[in-house]
């Protein structure tokens, strides 16, 4: 008795690219043909991935998952939502736009795994921070080497000796710079202002008169006039007081500044390029420095 003929099938393989068969079944989706959705959707994503970008992936399965839920197959369907999240976690659906029946079942499969999207979020989050660490490590080896340039303001040793609180203001200690500067200030003023009125006034001698007019006859002792004379003294004695605790207040402000004077500040250092500081060379420059609220000059030495 003869075999029966055996009939070989050939299959020929789809020549269609994943883009394409994703859009056939778009438009099945959209016409409602859910079973033809599934059968065109499942191969492009079992039991291997074929699509190229991670937005086509998410789209195939929304789609899967809503065809298969209303196909009935709920477990299916969840499976589709799940793997949804698992790329997107803070996907939603829109209640205005998709179907009341899909928004309330992934809701519920959102309810059902909030734990373990959760923890999948803060790890891909984590991930991103790490990729972020990796980009700017390499920006970093890219750029070579870093370079910062140190930067330090001298202070002059001459300035503790000048008087109105000059060697507070650059020790950086403006109050106690304003106090002396108004102290030594009012002081100055005061024992010029005595002297020049004593000079003006009254003289190098200050006159003598007489209480009454005793015509050629000298001034008695005990009727001599010696007001002007008097005056003229409280204006010395005002001035030399003056001078002498302003003198004093010098010496205090010169050994205050002598006392918290540094030479050198260090200041907060600037990044620079490595192709900038290879073409540094060695210079000093002067320019103005505001530190706080204090002005003065400073030198910079560059290497």
């Amino acid at each position: 008795m003869a075999a029966p003929p055996t009939v070989t099938t050939a299959v020929t393989p789809s020549l269609s690219t994943p883009s394409e068969d994703l859009r056939r079944g778009r438009n099945a989706f959209d016409r409602g043909e859910y079973g033809r959705a599934i059968e065109i959707l499942r191969p492009l994503l079992y039991p291997d991935i074929r699509l190229e970008s991670e937005s086509q992936i998410v789209q195939a399965h929304r789609m899967l998952g809503v065809a298969e839920l209303f196909r009935g197959n709920n477990d299916a369907a969840s499976q589709e939502f799940r793997k949804l999240l698992q790329l997107q976690p803070d996907y939603r659906f829109d209640p205005l736009l998709d179907p009341p029946q899909v928004v309330d079942f992934f809701n519920g499969v959102l309810r059902s795994h909030e734990r373990e999207l959760a923890e999948l979020e803060a790890k891909q989050q984590e991930l991103a921070r790490a990729h972020q660490r990796e980009r700017e490590q390499c920006e970093k080896l890219r750029a070579g080497p870093a370079v910062v340039e140190r930067r330090i303001n001298r202070h002059s040793f001459a300035v503790n000796f000048v008087p109105f609180g000059a060697g507070q203001f650059q020790n950086s200690q403006r109050t106690k710079g304003w106090v002396f500067f108004g102290v030594e200030t009012g002081l100055a003023t005061i024992s010029l202002a005595a002297f020049s009125t004593n000079l003006m006034v009254y003289g190098l001698n200050p006159k003598r008169g007489c209480r009454y007019d005793t015509g050629a006859t000298p001034c008695p002792p005990d009727l001599i006039d010696r007001t002007d004379e008097n005056r003229s003294r409280w204006l010395m004695r005002t001035q030399v007081v003056s001078g002498a605790a302003f003198f004093a207040a010098v010496i205090w402000g010169i050994l205050d500044a002598l006392y918290y004077y540094r030479p050198e500040i260090p200041m907060a250092p600037i990044p620079v390029s490595p192709s900038s500081a290879q073409t540094h060379k060695a210079k000093a420059s002067f320019s103005p420095l505001l530190m706080g609220k204090t002005l003065g000059p400073s030198i910079h030495y560059r290497f």
